[in-house]
């Protein structure tokens, strides 16, 4: 296990702050990179030729975002991710971040985020998803395909096709659903498989441009659907809208659409029982939008939550909400600390473009 060491300037600044605010306690430095209570961000890096890297916010004494350390990645194993991280997922053996410019998936180590391995083999890719199983599944957005790795091998060993620019995935049961964002064009649907004979069973048409899949406490699929912006003038703007299904038989429970046009919403989140569901608001402008799982819907829930610029989401179980600023998309990034009323706690500065974060407990 190699030692993260803080730099100076991080310990000056710490210092400064602590000084300032009666409130902070000296931090507690943990003994491993990932083995305190807090969050992993990813930072996306920039689009063209930067590289992507992980922060790890955690708690040093005084809140589960009270101490941060960049780049630690970079730090643990001597080299950087690559470019473009996408995505990240945590299961009961390792942390996954998956690169989409590198178009490689890296298997970390879950408590001291050394890379086990790297995967090789994809196109674009854009999410994993794990069984913990010994297996994972990654959508390649570029190769519109799924492909079925072998941990014990890092090896992809099968595909899925049938697939339109994939993005979100959520596996119920034995059936992997997969959301068809349509790549470079619209498509409205999300593809079923059985995973055990790794086969395709069909579409459920939902919305325009279908991102993320995830589950509520009652085992119901929620679909977020981003709609259209039409760049060129033309007037082929799409509206986003937000879809509810039973894995089971298929059949759509609910269809909701947004009645603003200019909204295109992204990062469906849940707390830890999918009592409640969080997302974006627009992809563009930020805001967080809360609504429970469990009320009936007379139309889209589009009032804002939390009023922040947001870029990346996560949600800390039952215990806290984490909203991702990029700024100026130039410069390192914010990380905001929210309770579950919607009051800040604290915000910590992560690297450039934080995109997504996982919680360690």
């Amino acid at each position: 296990m190699k030692q993260i060491k803080i730099t100076l300037s991080l310990i000056l600044s710490i210092s400064f702050l602590i000084s300032c605010n009666p409130d902070h306690v000296d931090p507690v430095e943990p003994s491993s990179p990932y083995t305190s209570t807090g969050y992993l961000v990813m930072n996306e890096g920039a689009f063209s030729g930067g590289v992507g890297t992980l922060s790890f916010a955690y708690n040093g004494g005084h809140s589960d975002f009270d101490s941060v350390r960049n780049d630690v990645f970079q730090k643990v194993n001597g080299r950087s991710l690559g470019n473009l991280a996408n995505y990240i997922l945590k299961d009961d053996s390792y942390i996954y971040v998956v690169m989409n410019g590198a178009a490689t998936v890296e298997v970390l180590d879950k408590e001291t985020l050394e890379s086990r391995s790297t995967v090789l083999g994809f196109k674009s890719p854009r999410q994993v998803i794990s069984l913990d199983d010994g297996y994972i599944y990654v959508s390649d957005w570029g190769a519109n395909a799924i492909y079925k790795v072998d941990l014990s091998q890092s090896l992809i060993v099968d595909s899925l096709k049938n697939t339109n620019g994939p993005e979100g995935m959520f596996i119920s049961d034995d059936k992997l659903f997969v959301a068809n964002s349509g790549g470079y064009e619209l498509d409205s649907s999300v593809s079923v498989y059985n995973l055990n004979s790794m086969s395709f069973e069909g579409n459920i048409q939902v919305g325009i441009k279908p991102l993320e899949i995830i589950d509520d406490i009652e085992g119901n699929l929620w679909v977020l659907c981003s709609g259209y912006s039409d760049w060129s003038g033309a007037g082929g703007d799409r509206y986003s809208s937000l879809v509810k299904f039973d894995p089971k038989t298929l059949n759509i429970l609910s269809f909701l659409t947004n009645s603003v046009l200019t909204d295109h919403p992204s990062e469906l989140r849940r707390n830890g029982n999918g009592t409640t569901l969080y997302f974006i608001q627009d992809s563009y402008n930020g805001n967080i939008v809360q609504f429970s799982t469990q009320q009936t819907f007379p139309s889209y829930p589009n009032q804002a939550f939390i009023s922040h610029p947001a870029y990346g989401l996560a949600i800390g179980g039952e215990d806290n909400i984490l909203v991702l600023d990029a700024l100026d998309y130039q410069s390192p990034g914010k990380a905001f600390l929210y309770d579950l009323s919607g009051s800040i706690i604290d915000s910590s500065e992560v690297g450039l473009i934080p995109a997504m974060a996982i919680k360690n407990i």
